[in-house]
């Protein structure tokens, strides 16, 4: 089926709304654009043009300040500039490269420095990072706490970590972010931070090998930024106050444990071994249909052709016949894993302990966090959005 009088496809769609593909798809998402499978080729869509013309109409008699802003805070229009990383026709790119080409050699230590823009300077030469000596000690007290938790604690323990960023130069702060980075590593594994690339750090923790510690990278790198998700955007806030890049990354750990953000990877261990005991995927995913639960750990509003984080991800990882039932059944609902679906299924294929996707998940995205903190200190700008009162009249 093509485009018809009642059915159009993605760049004519855009086209007519003057947006990018993207955005197109983040519409689909939110259920202003209904989309229909293309009957000759169920890989791709073809979008409802009365729903086209009706947006696009919308656009043009509505322009208040307020209306943007509001749709832009679900999945809408970019409300940010930002040069660090773009998702946009379905691939992930850091600084304009390929995110899936980055991971297939660079440590995170190589997106950092990428990210960070930090040209020829290297602000992981430096020994591991001094710490208060009190770390042992709390760390052993804290074992039996989330990542979060523990990363909430130790993090004001690493030297210079805690100082204000208002008016620092940017370059001075990279040595600090990269003592986060090594701090965060240790505070998933219960370790002193130390100087070693933290792929390895993790796999010596979790008792792998080389080769694991190499999934382990891939993973680190595809983790690291991905634009302007919640647990971004409340670090920029934070760090847009002038607050130190410690408090900053306290406030994306914070967002990132919830179960709408990185802790859907939970909801998918549960998948997991919820399809383990059922002994057959196809039949858990249609009782889980009818009860009208969620799916966790397949498509992306962002990528309505497949993540290609999880695709990356997944190729490295070794035949699991439960995995790759989990994946047919959802493949038959037009469905494809996301990167929360490919961390876990990393974990599981691995060995690595309980909890250790979602430590992956934090350890990883730190490096983006940074970023983006240093990015939105240098604008000198205060994150202040003002709100739509919906309340009782006075």
């Amino acid at each position: 089926m093509k485009s018809t009088a009642a059915h159009i496809d993605a760049p004519e769609a855009a086209q007519r709304l003057g947006i990018s593909r993207a955005t197109l798809y983040a519409y689909v998402s939110r259920g202003l654009v209904r989309a229909v499978a293309d009957t000759d080729d169920p890989r791709r869509s073809l979008y409802n043009a009365a729903d086209i013309a009706a947006l696009a109409d919308r656009k043009t008699r509505s322009r208040k300040p307020e209306s943007v802003a509001n749709a832009t805070l679900d999945f809408g229009l970019p409300v940010l500039a930002s040069g660090i990383t773009s998702i946009a026709d379905g691939r992930l790119a850091y600084r304009g490269r390929d995110a899936t080409d980055v991971a297939a050699t660079a440590s995170l230590e190589d997106a950092a420095r990428l990210l960070w823009d930090c040209g020829a300077d290297d602000p992981f030469a430096d020994p591991a990072p001094e710490i208060d000596p009190v770390w042992p000690e709390l760390a052993g007290g804290l074992a039996r706490l989330s990542v979060f938790e523990r990363s909430a604690a130790l993090l004001p323990l690493v030297r210079d970590a805690t100082q204000i960023t208002w008016q620092r130069e940017t370059r001075r702060l990279w040595p600090s972010g990269a003592a986060l980075v090594r701090a965060i590593a240790a505070a998933a594994t219960g370790r002193l931070p130390s100087s070693e690339p933290v792929h390895r750090q993790l796999g010596a923790a979790w008792g792998i090998d080389a080769a694991g510690a190499d999934t382990l990278r891939t993973a680190l790198v595809l983790l690291a930024d991905h634009e302007l998700n919640a647990s971004t955007f409340a670090v920029r806030v934070v760090a847009s106050t002038g607050a130190s890049l410690a408090s900053a990354l306290s406030a994306g750990l914070g967002a990132l444990s919830g179960p709408l953000h990185g802790g859907q990877t939970s909801l998918v261990e549960a998948l997991f071994e919820e399809a383990e005991r059922a002994g057959d995927a196809a039949a858990l995913i249609d009782r889980r249909l009818w009860r009208g639960d969620r799916l966790p750990g397949f498509d992306h509003p962002l990528y309505p052709e497949g993540d290609p984080r999880a695709s990356a991800l997944l190729a490295r990882l070794p035949a699991d016949p439960l995995r790759a039932d989990l994946i047919a059944a959802m493949d038959r609902l037009g469905k494809r894993p996301n990167v929360d679906f490919a961390t876990v299924s990393m974990r599981r294929s691995l060995g690595l302990p309980q909890g250790s996707a979602l430590a992956v998940f934090a350890v990883g995205r730190s490096v983006g966090w940074i970023a983006h903190a240093l990015e939105q200190r240098a604008t000198g700008k205060l994150i202040r959005p003002r709100a739509r009162y919906d309340g009782r009249p006075e």
